[in-house]
């Protein structure tokens, strides 16, 4: 099954580099349209290839851009969320650089974000409000890396100024809708993930990724919870800190019953003090 699996996932980005390849010769009206259609594509065929199996709860909201605010555990959160749908995302600079995996951020329209160069952080809010002002979904990990799994890192608040951005952009627009999302690995093979199982999946720290990716393929059927909050309106009097934080608490919240597997409790177990926005 194992050997099966990663000859899948191989077949799956081989096809996926090369329509990406197809794609950079293509009219734009015609390039836009296809690579959104192909990432989701691409994505749930990598989430099947992978054994990664998500459930969702709730919904995007409609009628205004979107900025979706997840918390981060692994790579694959990008192939979960992409299968729900047809999402922009941002990823750390250095991810450029990878083979295969930067390739493929660069064919689907990922945006690089280098957050040791402060003075960079403007224009990398631009292209963001110039894609949520084209339609796309935008997709920020406020931590900016990934965690083991159990618990959140500390929220930033810089890449929420690309919401302010866009209603200065746009004054035909009253709102830009932050949509906290919460992405929980809660199951392997129909049991009940515990830290130590939680860590297993995460990708995070130094771990290298080719031990990593062989015991993901290795295990059985990983079950993927995605669950939509209720959005944070955005206007351009709101203060982007006040936003990361009530994000970060809705999101902690909601993160703690998903990988317990309970009802979603009255307070968060780990509380985001303002201190910890930057």
């Amino acid at each position: 099954m194992a050997a099966f699996r990663l000859f899948s996932i191989s077949v799956v980005i081989g096809f996926a580099l090369a329509a990406g390849f197809l794609l950079s010769f293509a009219p734009r009206l015609v390039a836009g349209p296809a690579a959104r259609f192909l990432r989701s594509r691409f994505c749930r065929v990598g989430c099947m290839a992978l054994g990664i199996r998500v459930e969702t709860d709730g919904e995007l909201p409609t009628g205004a851009p979107i900025l979706l605010v997840a918390n981060h555990i692994s790579w694959t959160d990008v192939l979960a969320l992409g299968s729900v749908a047809p999402i922009v995302f941002t990823a750390r600079h250095d991810l450029a650089e990878w083979p295969i995996l930067g390739g493929l951020a660069h064919r689907y329209g990922t945006l690089f974000v280098n957050r040791t160069r402060r003075r960079l952080i403007p224009e990398t809010n631009r292209k963001m409000a110039q894609k949520m002002a084209e339609g796309e979904i935008v997709a920020l990990f406020p931590e900016g890396t990934t965690g083991d799994g159990t618990r959140l890192r500390a929220f930033k608040s810089s890449h929420l100024a690309s919401a302010h951005e866009l209603l200065r952009q746009r004054d035909d627009l009253g709102a830009v809708a932050i949509a906290p999302t919460v992405v929980a690995y809660t199951r392997r093979n129909g049991l009940h993930l515990g830290r130590n199982g939680r860590a297993a999946v995460a990708w995070y720290g130094d771990l290298d990724f080719t031990p990593h990716l062989l015991d993901l393929v290795r295990s059985g059927p990983t079950r993927c919870r995605i669950r939509f909050l209720a959005p944070i309106w955005c206007t351009a009097q709101s203060d982007r800190k006040r936003i990361a934080r009530e994000a970060a608490a809705a999101i902690r919240t909601a993160f703690a019953s998903e990988v317990m597997e309970v009802a979603t409790p009255t307070s968060a177990p780990y509380v985001l003090s303002p201190r910890q926005v930057v």
